[in-house]
């Protein structure tokens, strides 16, 4: 685990007043080698009032039960219905028998009204309830509309969600179609340390609950917690990231981001205020405090410590490091979404254009930083702004959605072990791919991964069996090889395995061929068109 402090600037003014962006930069390490993962106990909410007939209810079964055939036999799960009324469709239990919970997901008929947080409320307590030693505890709410029965206040929601995932249990929203309220969503998702998704199309809901599972898959860390404690003569201005937050009476910050997965790179992006004739004096600018509890250890706590200074100089140069400054600028490129969707609500879309023109015209004054990085930002922004004019209920809610996916995954420089290359890795699977041999697979691409690969063929001719340990160790691994910018192939599933692979819907996000030289060949091809951008 690394844990670093990184200022912009390398020297600031020692007799003036000078803003300053920080940066806190967190890392974990890629995989875990345990064969004893953290169990789950997940609780899913489901909205089954009358507009989620047809189909979005069978689309959401589908996605459910994809979930409940991916999770292991020492996993726990409960599953709430919920319309103006709560129903209980399936206590909590471990899931040894999966069809039987899969038939009672079938037999879900929608209803009336939408009492959002009795549904909610009822999965929490049956997830915290849960007599689970060390369990990992998330539940998983779905809503295609308003809270409009219970408790309906965003104050008292979002309150909900932050006491419950103090107490170990966060929540994860997703919302469906275009009639819920992405603002309330996402808030409970940021204060419950979840995440929040949007499906437009029933289409688009497996996509949503298989990346929900890469990211329970790969949980390292909960309960993160980063006390910042600046020295006298600066202050903390502004938290550009979305990220719950609260100051203490002798001056510290603390926040709260949520929680950490394995090969993870997280950052947040801090303004400080800083009296360059008041601080030039201390040892250190800012000093900060991180606690979290380990999950692959045990829930062990671990606290890291980290500072940073800077020079002061009545004639500072213009020096600055180049992360912290594209850091700084995708998480404004992240608010200038979310502040733009906000003002859509009130139907103002000259000044939500206005948001996001800004902010395009700021990348554009620093394409020179790092070109490529920058145009991706301007072209998301860009399609944005043209959803507006085009539907802005539906633009409204992409915008949410995709800042909160930017703050989880558009990281600027990420670091690996050793350089990257273009060689393709070519690994045959044979026998059972299960609980037991998982850890040592994770290994061994671990390994390679450190010698630098990031494209994967694995040869399946000869793998009997896999189950949702296996499936989820081969998300695992697909997404660590997207975030190198590359790319995993599986070839030649047979039998009982490719039955798996299409029950559990996952034959639409892997890359399947039929043979080894197929998926040589699409690789090559791909890897050489990579090289023409």
């Amino acid at each position: 685990m690394l844990f670093k402090l990184l200022l912009e600037n390398p020297e600031l003014s020692s007799t003036d007043t000078s803003l300053a962006h920080l940066l806190i930069q967190l890392e974990t390490p890629p995989v875990s080698e345990s064969p004893n993962r953290r169990p789950l106990v997940v609780g899913l909410a489901i909205d089954k009032s009358k507009s989620m007939y047809g189909e979005k209810m069978n689309a959401t079964i589908e996605a459910a039960s994809a979930l409940v055939n991916w999770l292991t036999r020492h996993d726990h799960l409960a599953i709430v219905a919920y319309d103006s009324n709560v129903e209980v469709v399936q206590p909590l239990i471990p899931l040894t028998d999966k069809f039987s919970v899969i038939k009672k997901l079938e037999n879900i008929r929608v209803g009336t009204s939408t009492n959002l947080s009795g549904g909610w409320l009822q999965a929490l307590k049956s997830v915290e309830a849960a007599d689970v030693e060390n369990a990992f505890r998330r539940v998983i709410l779905l809503t295609d509309g308003m809270a409009n029965t219970g408790v309906v206040s965003t104050k008292d929601l979002v309150g909900i969600a932050a006491d419950h995932y103090k107490r170990g249990i966060s929540t994860t929203t997703i919302g469906f179609g275009q009639d819920f309220s992405e603002n309330l969503l996402r808030e409970i998702s940021v204060s419950g340390g979840g995440n929040f998704y949007f499906v437009a199309g029933p289409e688009q809901a497996h996509e949503v609950f298989f990346r929900e599972f890469g990211d329970i898959a790969a949980l390292f860390g909960q309960g993160l917690e980063i006390k910042l404690r600046p020295a006298p003569g600066v202050s903390i201005k502004e938290i550009i990231n979305d990220v719950p937050y609260n100051s203490t009476e002798d001056g510290a910050y603390v926040l709260r981001p949520g929680d950490l997965r394995s090969d993870d790179l997280r950052n947040i992006v801090v303004v400080l205020e800083v009296n360059g004739g008041e601080a030039g004096d201390a040892v250190s600018l800012i000093t900060a405090e991180l606690s979290f509890y380990n999950l692959i250890e045990g829930s062990r706590l671990e606290k890291h410590d980290a500072a940073v200074m800077v020079n002061f100089k009545a004639r500072p140069s213009d020096g600055y490091n180049k992360t912290v400054r594209m850091e700084a600028l995708i998480a404004a490129s992240s608010r200038a979404m979310i502040e733009a969707s906000r003002i859509t609500n009130e139907k103002d879309l000259s000044a939500a254009r206005d948001v996001l023109n800004g902010m395009i015209r700021r990348l554009e004054s620093h394409v020179t930083l790092d070109k490529e990085t920058i145009e991706r930002l301007i072209r998301r922004l860009q399609e944005m702004e043209r959803n507006l004019e085009e539907n802005l209920n539906l633009a409204r809610k992409h915008l949410m959605a995709s800042a909160s996916e930017m703050g989880r995954s558009f990281v600027y420089d990420y670091h690996f072990s050793g350089n990257v290359h273009d060689r393709i890795l070519e690994t045959q699977l044979k026998g059972q791919l299960d609980l037991y041999r998982c850890p040592e697979l994770k290994a061994d691409i671990k390994r390679q991964i450190d010698a630098g690969y990031r494209y994967v063929i694995f040869d399946l001719t000869d793998l009997q069996y896999v189950d949702s340990s296996g499936i989820g160790t081969l998300i695992q691994i697909s997404n660590w090889m997207k975030k190198r910018a590359g790319l995993m192939v599986l070839a030649n599933t047979q039998g009982s395995v490719d039955k798996v692979f299409a029950m559990s819907k996952l034959d639409e996000f892997f890359v399947f061929k039929d043979t080894v030289s197929e998926s040589r060949l699409f690789l090559e091809e791909h890897i050489a068109a990579q090289g023409r951008v």
